[in-house]
């Protein structure tokens, strides 16, 4: 059974803990082997999924002992809000492309070397005979997808982020200060990932990273707002940006120039849509918490 309104402690303070407290918990272990710190012979893949599943496993398990059925029932409603305008859509699925290639054009403007677009990473980290790509290499885009939506850090992460905190940290702040506050612990919530030899952000300041994924909540929390608070379409926003990662090559820039190019656009969506929301006026909202659900 929930446990009783008035004896409710933060759900927001208890939900980061647990985030934390699973992700890390994997991770760390990881990251301490892979540096020679500690001799454990870990079954790293499957742990760093369950690291990566560590924000939807904590929304799951503060919702059904706060808030019970019905509270699980209101995080999964967002999951299935799929009655948005198309050019949300193509926004979601469309967005880490446009990202990406712009900074290989910054890249290439200022002199950079552009990347063999015909040896993406996909080739790499899920290596196939070369007649499984007779058809071409885009025929496994739609598997690939799927995979990263529903096995992924997609899954994995935003029925936490956008589907349980996010709404609660919106009932007490405005909409911009919201995704600050959301971006900087989403970034923090990587830091072991950077010292695990091998991971991509291994090599990566994480000084340039947490500047970028604050920009990217931003962006996150426009479309979240401007949907009526639908997961789904952060769902399929982090999905592509995790399928983009493998399907176009990125360049050697420094990862500031991806930030850059992040913070330009999220600087046009406050300027237009404002702080206070990040969303056109008159245009659907997301839902609030239950009363007294987000302290």
């Amino acid at each position: 059974m929930a446990l009783q309104e008035r004896s409710r402690p933060s759900l927001l303070a208890i939900f980061f803990v647990v985030a934390f407290g699973i992700s890390w918990a994997a991770w760390i272990p990881i990251a301490a082997s892979s540096q020679g710190w500690i001799s454990w012979d870990i079954p790293s893949t499957l742990v760093r999924l369950i690291g990566a599943f560590g924000p939807t496993l904590a929304a799951v398990i503060v919702t059904t002992f706060f808030t019970g059925r019905s509270g699980l029932r209101a995080l999964f409603r967002r999951v299935v809000a799929w009655r948005v305008g198309v050019l949300w859509y193509a926004f979601a699925l469309l967005w880490p492309a446009a990202q990406s290639l712009g900074t290989t054009a910054v890249h290439v403007a200022l002199g950079g070397t552009a990347p063999d677009f015909a040896h993406p990473p996909v080739l790499d980290l899920y290596p196939a005979p070369p007649e499984a790509f007779a058809a071409g290499l885009w025929i496994l885009l739609p598997f690939i997808f799927l995979q990263q939506l529903l096995l992924g850090s997609a899954m994995g992460e935003e029925l936490g982020w956008r589907g349980f905190a996010l709404p609660r940290l919106q009932a007490g702040m405005y909409a911009l200060r919201a995704s600050l506050v959301l971006g900087a612990l989403w970034g923090v919530w990587h830091l072991p990932l950077f010292f695990i030899k091998g991971d991509p952000l291994a090599d990566t300041f994480f000084g340039w990273f947490l500047l970028g994924i604050v920009g990217d909540a931003i962006l996150y929390t426009w479309l979240f707002n401007n949907t009526g608070g639908s997961v789904l379409l952060v769902l399929l926003l982090h999905a592509s940006t995790a399928t983009t990662g493998l399907f176009l090559p990125v360049t050697d820039a420094s990862p500031l120039i991806g930030a850059v190019v992040t913070w330009i656009v999220a600087l046009t969506v406050i300027a237009r849509f404002g702080p206070r929301d990040l969303a056109r006026p008159g245009g659907p909202r997301p839902a609030a918490p239950a009363a007294g659900a987000h302290r």
